[in-house]
């Protein structure tokens, strides 16, 4: 199993367009101040906010391996944990994969959680949804979700 989600069409914003926009800006300040002290000093903010969105959104699309045998019966443990949670289930495969997302909180506009089972592993991801508002953090609430799985499953 590839320890990342592969992307979805829209998490190109976070993971391409912002930064390429970013990127075009240090170079248009740079371009048009003539590569003077102010511009190199507008232009390292631009290159940093670039690099901090592109690899933000890699990140958001590691899996983290709960140690845990992807059994029907931990199958049916999380589809009863989901429900628990209120979350909707966008996309179910039997006994191989789980898409979910969560509700709307105060720290994030909703996460979208993939559970992937595999013979010797359960695998977990939890990042903003690229379905509702764009946002890059959920202030914890990803690690929360996992925790949630991880805790209905009986693991530490």
């Amino acid at each position: 199993m590839k320890n990342e989600l592969k992307p979805k069409k829209d998490d190109g914003f976070f993971l391409y367009v912002l930064p390429a926009f970013f990127l075009g800006m240090a170079g248009y300040s740079l371009f048009m101040l003539e590569f003077d002290p102010i511009a190199l000093f507008m232009a390292v903010p631009f290159t940093l906010m670039a690099l901090g969105f592109h690899f933000k959104q890699k990140g958001n699309l590691k899996v983290v391996a709960l140690n845990v045998p992807g059994s029907s019966q931990n199958f049916q443990i999380c589809l009863e944990e989901i429900e628990k949670q209120n979350w909707e289930i966008l996309e179910s495969t039997d006994n191989s994969e789980i898409i979910v997302e969560t509700k709307r909180t105060w720290r994030s506009w909703g996460e979208l959680v993939t559970i992937r089972f595999e013979e010797d592993n359960i695998y977990i991801n939890s990042r903003p949804s690229p379905y509702r508002k764009s946002s890059v953090a959920t202030w914890g609430k990803n690690k929360i979700n996992i925790n949630i799985i991880r805790s209905a499953l009986g693991c530490s």
